[in-house]
């Protein structure tokens, strides 16, 4: 009978080689994925007819820049831009109209609006209704959440996959994101590190996960968006994206990954903001999609849990913990390196090994909070992702 150390040392050889696996197969998709980009023909815009929504929610940190970088885009096609807030008080209600008010002038159709809130979830709540004024003198929607910075975006890229229907009837398209750090501090470090250099980071997680979709940047056709069901209802989940994708490949429709690189202004806040922040995002998983949890330890952030083992593997195999600890470890700088090098942070060592450990600390608390806890604070307002996978306010 194996002895427990043997068993462990074993374990860890196993569970390193699917790392490594992984981490392979991670940069090898990603850069399959750009070349297949760059390779394919460009479709005109010309004469479409675009509806951009920007749902906002308080006077965060470059709110006003983020919002008028949508003047520096470039695009062939006719926009309207809909900047809008769900209460009277919000404080980046005066922020809004005085951004349609400069983009007017530069000739834009800007407007700002209020919708009040019609669920849990106020960003879906906005969309919606905004949807439902302006959806209908529109062939495509834009949403672009209030963080992101539009500067040098290629809108007309992000439009390609949606433009055909009969091509291959993809009714939505996502572009991935990184990070900007603006404020000092672990908490933004963090951010940045798990963004920006583990698996998380969507740059690189695109790549294996295509057919996901990632609510910050992306463009629908309104017939798509028509054909899977109420917008409105969305409202009940947490995770409008992922219901919104469920409902579209229900409908029968396809999505697609643009691999441009959306850029955001990162916040500020301490260390337990940014657990905090990433512990919401896996509730969203165990709510909706409960059967990718095991995930996250399993390959997001294993590389403590593969060393254990092979730590206590080393009193009787020595060879297999010594060569699972070599493998974890290449396995995590792969990672970690490709998810730099595709969110365009460059390949510095010392900053790769700082991410590739705050980050798996990050995740592994935020996964430990996900899973013992419902409730969540979001943009002010308390939470609770009910067992059905539902969202409900809490008083």
């Amino acid at each position: 009978m194996l002895a427990a150390s043997t068993v462990a040392a074993w374990l860890a050889l196993t569970w390193a080689a699917v790392l490594l696996w992984l981490a392979i197969g991670a940069a090898l998709r990603r850069y399959q994925l750009h070349a297949r980009f760059e390779a394919r023909a460009r479709l005109s815009t010309v004469d479409r007819r675009v509806l951009i929504i920007r749902p906002c929610a308080g006077d965060e940190p470059g709110l006003h820049d983020n919002l008028l970088s949508i003047a520096t885009l470039s695009s062939a096609a006719t926009l309207r831009v809909v900047m809008t807030v769900d209460s009277p008080d919000d404080g980046a209600r005066p922020i809004i109209e005085q951004v349609a008010a400069s983009l007017r002038a530069r000739g834009l159709d800007a407007r700002a609006e209020l919708h009040p809130p019609l669920g849990p979830n106020r960003k879906a709540s906005m969309l919606a209704q905004v949807l439902r004024e302006h959806g209908p003198a529109h062939e495509l929607v834009v949403n672009v959440d209030s963080n992101v910075d539009l500067a040098g975006f290629d809108l007309d890229a992000l439009l390609q996959p949606v433009l055909e229907v009969d091509r291959e009837r993809i009714g939505v398209a996502w572009a991935p994101w990184v990070e900007r750090r603006e404020f000092p501090g672990v908490g933004p470090r963090a951010s940045e590190a798990v963004l920006g250099g583990s698996l998380t980071a969507f740059p690189l997680l695109c790549g294996i996960h295509p057919n996901g979709l990632v609510g910050k940047i992306w463009a629908a056709r309104m017939d798509a968006l028509e054909h899977s069901g109420d917008f409105g209802e969305l409202a009940r989940y947490l995770g409008e994206d992922l219901a919104m994708a469920d409902r579209l490949r229900a409908a029968g429709w396809r999505i697609a990954v643009v691999p441009l690189l959306g850029r955001v202004r990162g916040g500020h806040g301490g260390f337990e903001q940014a657990v905090e922040r990433f512990g919401r995002w896996m509730l969203v998983v165990r709510g909706q999609q409960p059967r990718l949890l095991p995930s996250y330890p399993l390959f997001f952030f294993a590389t403590p849990m593969v060393t254990a083992l092979a730590l206590l593997g080393l009193a009787s195999s020595p060879a297999l913990a010594v060569t699972a600890l070599v493998l974890a470890t290449l396995a995590r700088l792969l990672v970690t390196l490709a998810a730099r090098y595709w969110s365009g942070r460059g390949l510095r060592p010392l900053a790769t090994l700082v991410d590739a450990v705050l980050s798996d600390v990050v995740l592994m608390l935020a996964w430990i909070r996900a899973v013992t806890r419902r409730e969540i604070e979001w943009r002010g307002h308390r939470l609770r992702v009910e067992p059905s996978g539902q969202l409900s306010s809490v008083e």
